[in-house]
């Protein structure tokens, strides 16, 4: 029985050494050159374009963290660069992927406080980030510490220190969704990587240790990396600078704005497509046209806003190929509505509807432009009661001629030709020439000449 005892025991052992090396000595996989990872590296947003390839509009389509542009090692602070490895990685530039030192450290911390603490060189954390470990989350047993050795050293043989730092500024998280030195500097200090000084460089390298830290705690990591870096930095600067970043939420100012609708209509993904992976669409706007239609929508709310008009929208459109070229929606912050797409929305088409009354009785020959409509006060029978149109001006006209009663607008000349042509054939014509979803001719009654239809621009 013992004899059988001891041979389980030593199969098993043999088995699981076996297994182990199997682990340890496993290949690793191919590492990604530094060019493919960069080119495979894709903002959390995606950008519309104009005919001419000009960015419009950049909207957020991956939730699951904010990354901007990706930002070249020399287009970031060298304050910044050199405060993330001073606290990351200080051998950086000496070590070939791994650090002995930080590593025996880190076994000793553990033996004695009976916890782990992390020993991974920019290297191995940027490895980490390319080997097969997408699902892995929480502390690492030490064979995938082994395996994770074993990749920072692949892949010092392939790319330069100066790429692996590029590509660890781009990748690293910062501060809950912010992810890459682009988000991070803009949505904690509103500024591009370059312009970042000797504070908030110690204060994101704080940050990437402790990503979701107290302002406090933050504070503490970042004066003892001055300190250790041995930086002139005011306490209470840093201190009110700190809170300044972390006690609001992050905010990321959109750097392209001026197509919100288009883009929410055009930046969707096709068949096969994912919206994660939807990198840009190009459009039919014209940019400068669009920005044009946008200034000239507020300038014009602004001279009627003391009749209370609050928004409007703009589209334009060539005739000759029915392409959009503007597509302005609302006047965005200024308006009463901005997430109202103005030109999808329906409304009464109001005196826009007169023309086609109009038309179709020239159509068909019951006026001509200088015949004599009496614009008089009128009662019309209607189911339920009298329709009595009246004039914008509240004034009555006497006998003007068509001509002039259309472009004045006048609203009881324009009734008085619905009668002629009638509400049912006025319908058949607006339904022949696009308008959508429309209803009886009971419905409208003679309040269709004054444009009770609801339609839309689009």
């Amino acid at each position: 029985m013992k004899r059988r005892t001891v041979r389980a025991v030593a199969t098993g052992a043999v088995a699981a050494l076996a297994l182990g090396l199997v682990a340890l000595l496993r290949p690793i996989g191919r590492l990604p050159a530094f060019g493919e990872v960069r080119a495979a590296y894709a903002r959390s947003d995606a950008t519309l374009l104009d005919r001419h390839g000009e960015v419009l509009h950049r909207l957020r389509v991956d939730r699951s963290a904010r990354r901007l542009e990706w930002i070249p090692l020399d287009a970031v602070s060298p304050a910044l660069r050199a405060a993330i490895v001073a606290a990351e990685d200080r051998r950086f530039y000496e070590h070939r992927g791994f650090d002995l030192g930080s590593i025996a450290g880190a076994a000793l911390d553990s033996l004695r406080m009976s916890r782990l603490r992390g020993a991974s060189t920019i290297t191995m954390q940027v490895a980490s980030k390319l080997v097969e470990r997408a699902g892995h989350r929480g502390r690492r047993t030490p064979i995938e510490k082994w395996n994770q050795i074993r990749a920072a050293r692949e892949l010092e043989r392939s790319w330069t220190k100066l790429e692996i730092l590029e590509a660890y500024l781009n990748l690293v998280p910062f501060r809950g969704e912010l992810e890459g030195v682009a988000s991070a500097s803009a949505g904690l200090f509103g500024k591009k990587p370059h312009g970042l000084d000797e504070v908030e460089s110690v204060v994101l390298a704080a940050l990437v240790r402790a990503p979701n830290a107290t302002v406090e705690a933050t504070v503490r990591r970042a004066r003892a990396l001055a300190e250790a870096m041995h930086l002139r930095v005011d306490a209470s600067e840093l201190e009110a600078r700190t809170e300044g970043a972390l006690a609001r939420p992050a905010l990321v100012q959109a750097d392209a704005a001026v197509a919100l609708h288009v883009a929410l209509r055009l930046l969707e993904p096709a068949a096969g497509e994912t919206r994660a992976g939807l990198r840009e669409r190009v459009s039919t706007l014209d940019g400068s046209l669009q920005r044009f239609a946008a200034e000239a929508l507020g300038h014009h709310l602004a001279a009627l806003r003391a009749q209370n008009v609050r928004d409007g929208a703009v589209l334009v459109v060539d005739n000759a190929t029915g392409e959009v070229l503007a597509y302005v929606g609302n006047a965005g912050e200024q308006g009463s509505a901005r997430y109202v797409d103005g030109i999808q929305a329906y409304r009464q088409a109001g005196s826009t509807l007169k023309p086609f009354v109009y038309g179709l009785a020239l159509e068909r020959r019951y006026l001509t432009a200088a015949s004599l409509i009496d614009d008089s006060p009128l009662d019309v029978p209607v189911f339920g009661g009298v329709y009595r149109p009246k004039n914008y001006d509240r004034q009555f006209h006497g006998p003007v001629t068509a001509r002039t009663a259309l472009a004045s607008s006048l609203n009881v000349p324009a009734v008085k030709t619905l009668g002629l042509v009638g509400v049912e054939a006025t319908l058949d014509l607006l339904g022949r020439l696009g308008f959508r979803n429309l209803r009886a001719p009971d419905f409208y009654g003679p309040s269709l000449a004054l444009g009770s239809v609801d339609c839309t621009l689009w």
